[in-house]
């Protein structure tokens, strides 16, 4: 038994297997990528690794399967789904805490930063699949060969089966151990309260009920549900305040551009992920800051830390009115200024993923009351009312050559002139 020592749970335990696990080339790589890609450009603590974050959603993973399993009506729901399987309690929070411990394990470097260049719309979790693949006899020297396959249905984005469902839910959903983690450690890492929410008072109240189709589904008992709107809302705040920040915005821009010269290198074979990192990305980039070539201006932007101004920025829930209007300010301004660059940053980001009324799709939350069973979004009457996502539209400015800064003068009188003109717009 090993024990690590990190921000927000303290002291986290292991055994040997995932000793082994944290050991290795493709773990110890996320301790070269960080978290929130060039946040820290705006919030200088935040500058925590996917390695800290991936033990920490292992120990909250573990933490959310043993409070279910403290109630004995739970447990014995859970044990015998599983049993059905042929899996265990302990083989289940083995195979959550490996799913915790590789679930992050194919990510670009600087995050989500880059993710947007990988082939045919290819995310993350597929190179995670991936390095399972890859890695599978000694994963099931460590384990066993069911352990790492259920392993793999829970982190894919593919059909699974009803008895691991639940796991699923624990891992990755509405209420899962990722954001539970990544919610509170990215706000102490930048300093900030947005993250913030009782996430003991959450876990303690989660519960199972049978799906609505087939399998256990996570639940919340009536007693969390405060708890469970104020993760919400903090993924919100957060959302809007830090990882949509307008800074970090327009760099992850300039990395994305950056970074399509690697676009063809890992079609060839997406595992090629694995040989770069943060600190390999960075060589490049100061090595190509000095070169006068497209990829170069980029380099240059970041490098240089030389960005694009905001010119004006919508509210937070803007509607197809006040889209139109920012796309006549920003055809004005793109004819009017051809010495100057113009951005447009149109992007959207879900409050939550939960089923109510009106809707298409949407994850089906219980809020279990006894014996019965509510749908979140009809009991709680804060989050009847919240819209499911919001919409966000930002014009960027800056002078074409990256080596000279925007005029303050300027920048203030162009962004009057586009207010008046956003104003006016019908």
């Amino acid at each position: 038994m090993g024990k690590v020592r990190i921000p927000i749970h303290g002291f986290v335990y292991f055994d040997e297997a995932e000793r082994a696990v944290i050991n290795s080339f493709y773990f110890q790589r996320l301790r070269n990528i960080k978290q929130l890609s060039f946040t820290s450009y705006v919030y200088p603590g935040a500058t925590h690794s996917r390695f800290e974050h991936s033990i920490g959603v292992m120990e909250v993973a573990d933490l959310i399967f043993s409070s279910i399993c403290s109630k004995q009506e739970y447990k014995k729901k859970v044990k015998s789904s599983l049993k059905s399987i042929n899996f265990s309690i302990n083989d289940a929070k083995k195979i959550l805490r490996l799913a915790a411990l590789m679930h992050d394990t194919g990510h670009l470097p600087f995050s989500h930063g880059a993710e947007g260049i990988l082939p045919n719309g290819k995310k993350h979790e597929d190179i995670s699949c991936a390095v399972i693949k890859s890695q599978n006899i000694e994963l099931t020297s460590l384990y066993s060969s069911e352990i790492v396959n259920a392993v793999l249905q829970i982190i894919s984005n593919q059909p699974i089966i009803p008895e691991l469902k639940l796991l699923r839910n624990i891992i990755s959903g509405s209420i899962d151990a990722d954001r539970t983690d990544y919610l509170i450690r990215d706000s102490h890492h930048c300093g900030v309260d947005y993250g913030i929410f009782d996430s003991k008072r959450l876990i303690e109240s989660m519960t199972v009920v049978e799906g609505h189709i087939d399998g256990l589904e996570l639940s919340v008992d009536a007693s969390g549900v405060h708890a469970l709107e104020s993760l919400i809302m903090a993924r919100y705040y957060m959302f809007t305040q830090v990882y949509f920040h307008k800074t970090r915005r327009i760099y992850d821009y300039y990395l994305r551009q950056y970074m399509t010269k690697w676009e063809q290198k890992f079609k060839e074979n997406i595992l090629d992920v694995l040989n770069e990192d943060d600190i390999t990305i960075w060589q490049s980039l100061r090595h190509d800051s000095l070169k006068n070539t497209e990829s170069g201006e980029f380099a240059k932007r970041i490098v240089n830390r030389n960005n694009h101004s905001v010119l004006l920025d919508s509210s937070a829930f803007a509607d197809k009115v006040e889209i139109s209007k920012f796309e006549k300010v920003y055809k004005y301004m793109l004819n009017k200024y051809d010495t100057l660059d113009f951005w447009v940053d149109n992007f959207s980001g879900k409050i939550h993923e939960l089923f109510s009324d009106g809707d298409d799709d949407g994850e089906e939350l219980k809020i279990t009351k006894g014996s019965e069973g509510y749908l979140l979004t009809e009991y709680s009457q804060v989050l009847k009312k919240l819209p499911k996502k919001f919409t966000k539209v930002r014009i960027y400015v800056s002078e074409k050559k990256c080596t000279k800064k925007l005029d303050s003068k300027l920048l203030l009188k162009l962004q009057n002139e586009a207010l008046k003109i956003e104003r006016n717009s019908n």
